[in-house]
Parts: C-alpha cells; sequence; structure tokens
C-alpha cells in the first residue's frame, strides 16, 4: 500500500514537472442551457437595404446546467438592439437580461452580428461579458437559429417585421 503512494505522488510530481497538469487559467464552463426559443421584432422592418432598426427579443432558456450554481435550470431573457441592419447583415452592440429561475439576474453587454444563411435561415451570434449579477465578469456566447426568414418580406417597403426560432446559451469563466 506504501509502495502505491509513492508511486502515486512521484507521478503526480513528475507530471506537474514536465507540464502535464491542467494551465490554472483553463476556461470553466459557468452555465449552458442547451434549449431555447426566442421571439424578436424589428422596428422598423427590416428591407434587403440596410437601415437603421430597433430589435427587442424575448425568450426562454431551457436545460440549463451549472457546477458553480446547480439549482439553475432555466431563464428568461429579453434583448434590446439598435443598429443598422438589413435581411442579409448587420451587427451592432447590445444589452440582454437573463432572469434566472432562482430569482437571480445577468446583464450582458456585447456584440450582435446577423448572418442569413442558405434557404433562408438567420443565425444570430452574441458574444459579450456579463458585466452585472451573476456570472460577472464570464465572457457568454449565445447562438440564435431563426429559419426559413420570409424573404419576401424583405422586399416589401414595410419588411420582415417579425421573427422566431432556437436559441442556446453558454457562459464560461
Amino acid at each position: 500500500m506504501r509502495l502505491r503512494s509513492l508511486i502515486l505522488v512521484a507521478a503526480v510530481t513528475l507530471s506537474a514537472a514536465i507540464g502535464l497538469s491542467s494551465p490554472a487559467s483553463a476556461s470553466v464552463v459557468d452555465v449552458n442551457c442547451p434549449l431555447g426559443t426566442q421571439v424578436g421584432t424589428y422596428s422598423p422592418g427590416m428591407t434587403l437595404l440596410p437601415r437603421q432598426i430597433d430589435f427587442t427579443a424575448t425568450g426562454t432558456l431551457g436545460g440549463c446546467v451549472s457546477p458553480t450554481h446547480p439549482d439553475i435550470t432555466g431563464a428568461t431573457f429579453t434583448a434590446v438592439v439598435s443598429g443598422t441592419f438589413s435581411c442579409l447583415s448587420g451587427s451592432t452592440t447590445n444589452t440582454s437580461t437573463y432572469h434566472w429561475n432562482t430569482g437571480q439576474h445577468s446583464t450582458v453587454q456585447g456584440g450582435f452580428e446577423i448572418n442569413l444563411k442558405p434557404g433562408g435561415t438567420t443565425v444570430l451570434v452574441l458574444t459579450g461579458t456579463v458585466v452585472d449579477g451573476l456570472f460577472q465578469g464570464s465572457t457568454v456566447v449565445q447562438t440564435k437559429v431563426l429559419p426559413a426568414t420570409d424573404l419576401t418580406a424583405c422586399l416589401t417597403p414595410q419588411g420582415l417585421t417579425s421573427v422566431s426560432g432556437t436559441t442556446s446559451f453558454t457562459a464560461v469563466l
């Protein structure tokens, strides 16, 4: 038994000495929410030509797992964005607020980018930092897939005024 302990100590010491241990700066996932939905509105509607638009989104997140906050199972969120967009692309900064099922909140500020993919699917990617509340200081990546954008609405003067789809959320420290 003593020989096993000595071998284990020697192996750990050797691996640390040659750099096989995990780096101290390794990223840790604070919370991951793979399930979610979102409904968003554009005012005025998005057209093929870029113009100033206010975008408001509300949604829910579910299936959340957090090693540091195991009581978290889901959240609701709101996002308010203003920028120059078209049905084809756009980017700006935004602020999103997540209200966790535990009663806590996280406010995220960051960049927001829209890319139209083949078949009319729009992929929105939010990257930012939690600036207030739970997970403060964490980096956030939220991906939103909004299938089959009504491209014919983009051709009208009113433009595309609403969109909905799936979303996921990951915060990393």
